[in-house]
């Protein structure tokens, strides 16, 4: 079973950081600009699936804002910056 995430970020080096893990994963993403009903203070996101082989907490840096599991409902916050 996969699960589609969103994770926005604090400034694009996020984004950069990001693309390198998911691509030595071998994650199909996208980058694409931050939903309007979200924050995002560089204005990027990415949407991408993982299995359950991979844990998205390990994909957390000091640049990712927030991440959201994306559903049927909506967007689901799973984890928020404290800054």
């Amino acid at each position: 079973m996969s699960r589609e995430y969103l994770f926005l970020f604090h400034t694009p080096l996020g984004v950069i950081q990001l693309k390198k893990r998911l691509n030595e994963w071998g994650i199909h993403f996208l980058v694409i600009d931050a939903p309007r009903v979200l924050s995002a203070e560089c204005g990027m996101a990415m949407r991408f699936e993982l299995t359950e082989s991979h844990q998205y907490s390990a994909l957390i840096n000091s640049q990712v804002k927030s991440i959201y599991q994306i559903t049927t409902e909506g967007y689901v916050v799973l984890w928020l910056d404290a800054q």
